[in-house]
């Protein structure tokens, strides 16, 4: 039956995509579409069946991302999840319940939480919206900071030409210049279709722009049943797969084997306030049928919402939407899993407790993915043997060798007796502990020595001048 409707989702995308097609706001594509013998009209582009599946299959399966440390690159599409942590919350949660807007001293402050976390292995570049700085210039103020902080591959901002530009060469310049960046991609950016069926015009433009240069493009939709897609979640679907899809075989049009990671992020609305449901079950629904057609067009995925919540602070709500989402993707295939650290209030609010949980959580998660091997040392006959029914396990050898690693051993979550104490007062000092530990835990990556100069040089040529909190 699953693989039937996923056949059904499949057919019903190519009649979406043959009939209403999919417009792209950039005159650019619309002739590159034409070149390659789609029917268009106006800004609309159509796309049989066959026209749309022989771009796809030049998609490849897998790729590696690489950051200015090569040995830090992640392979995507090798059958794990790789998190990135939350990326553009315009608001800060202090730890007293303080909401502010977002500073530079705090997008300092995650992206060295996040470069030192074993958990995340790809950097956001834009893990806050710092409001303290000129918004025009915002890329190159982050960038800088990003890349003399973390050696790690990032997932980038988005934006206009002048955007796309600093991006690009501000990351050449921090992986040894455009010949080094012309061998692996360097950077992932998301391309958010407007849904329904549109994609507006920057996005269309660095889809383009970062395909051309060989780094890796997410078209990832964010359609919400009910609002900006059919009520039903299998017509949600249907227009979820056709945008991504479309989005997807443009990139191959501008360069045949462009890396493409496959989104799908459709969640429903709430249809009482008109917001985005982060939170629901609807969201771990969706990353279950995009790792489905994920699969069916060989496709590397970005299923779910990562991390993220409704909720406005970090606490029992925040904890079981998290998990849920983070845990459905993971279950589902998912090879990349953005939003996955710190955010909170749908998207919009960045904070450390929320970040320090949600890399607990995600060790969780990683455990549940690891499984257990299965041998005749793990099966442990001969020990059973020597110890049952009458011993116990604690003192045994075999206890010892495998106890650091067949166990996750938590450091926020709690396990012991009950005691004659504040236990929510207890719950929260054990939070703040890990924030400071992980904190902490930053060292600065091995960097040319010219780096920092070499950027500042470049973004000053573009008006920025980084700010140094």
């Amino acid at each position: 039956m699953t693989d039937q409707g996923v056949k059904q989702i499949h057919a019903a995308t190519m009649r979406v995509l043959a009939k209403k097609g999919m417009v792209f706001h950039l005159p650019e594509a619309v002739e590159l579409a034409k070149k390659h013998g789609l029917r268009t009209d106006g800004e609309t582009v159509y796309f049989t069946e066959k026209q749309l599946m022989d771009l796809i299959a030049m998609a490849p399966s897998r790729f590696v991302l690489r950051g200015s440390d090569p040995g830090k690159g992640v392979l995507v599409g090798d059958g794990q999840t790789h998190h990135i942590p939350g990326g553009g919350p315009q608001f800060f949660l202090e730890e007293n319940g303080t909401l502010r807007d977002a500073e530079m001293r705090d997008y300092v402050r995650f992206t060295r939480m996040f470069h030192s976390a074993a958990e995340i292995p790809i950097m956001a570049g834009l893990v806050v919206q710092p409001g303290d700085i000129n918004p025009d210039d915002t890329v190159g103020h982050v960038l800088y900071h990003l890349h003399t902080l973390s050696d790690k591959p990032f997932l980038t901002p988005a934006g206009d030409e002048r955007v796309t530009r600093i991006v690009l060469e501000s990351t050449a310049i921090a992986n040894g210049g455009w010949e080094e960046m012309a061998k692996d991609a360097r950077v992932l950016v998301v391309a958010n279709p407007l849904s329904p069926l549109r994609m507006d015009h920057k996005a269309t433009y660095f889809l383009m722009e970062f395909a051309r240069k060989n780094q890796a493009v997410n078209v990832a939709p964010c359609a919400m049943a009910g609002s900006t897609a059919p009520m039903t979640l299998a017509g949600a679907f249907v227009q979820t797969n056709a945008e991504t899809l479309a989005g997807i075989a443009l990139a191959q049009m501008v360069r045949p084997g462009a890396k493409c990671v496959y989104g799908f992020l459709t969640t429903a609305s709430d249809l009482k306030t008109g917001s985005i449901a982060c939170g629901a079950p609807e969201q771990a629904v969706s990353a279950v049928w995009g790792g489905r057609l994920a699969r069916f067009y060989r496709l590397p995925s970005r299923l779910g919402g990562g991390g993220i919540t409704d909720s406005d602070f970090t606490g029992v709500q925040s904890g079981y939407e998290s998990m849920m989402n983070l845990l459905a993707a993971s279950q589902a295939g998912s090879d990349i899993s953005f939003q996955a650290a710190g955010v909170l209030g749908s998207f919009n609010c960045m904070n450390m407790e929320k970040a320090a949980c949600d890399l607990e959580v995600i060790g969780m998660v990683k455990r549940i993915e690891r499984d257990i091997v299965i041998s005749p040392e793990t099966m442990a006959e001969d020990v059973i043997d020597k110890v049952a029914p009458h011993g116990q396990y604690l003192t045994e050898p075999h206890t010892v060798k495998h106890c650091r690693r067949e166990i996750f051993v938590p450091r926020v979550s709690y396990r012991g007796p009950m005691t004659r104490r504040d236990q929510l007062h207890s719950e929260r000092e054990r939070i703040l502990r890990e924030v400071r530990r992980r904190e902490e835990a930053y060292a600065a990556p091995d960097l040319p020595p010219s780096l920092a100069k070499d950027l500042l040089a470049y973004l000053r040529s573009e008006g920025v001048d980084p700010k140094i909190p």
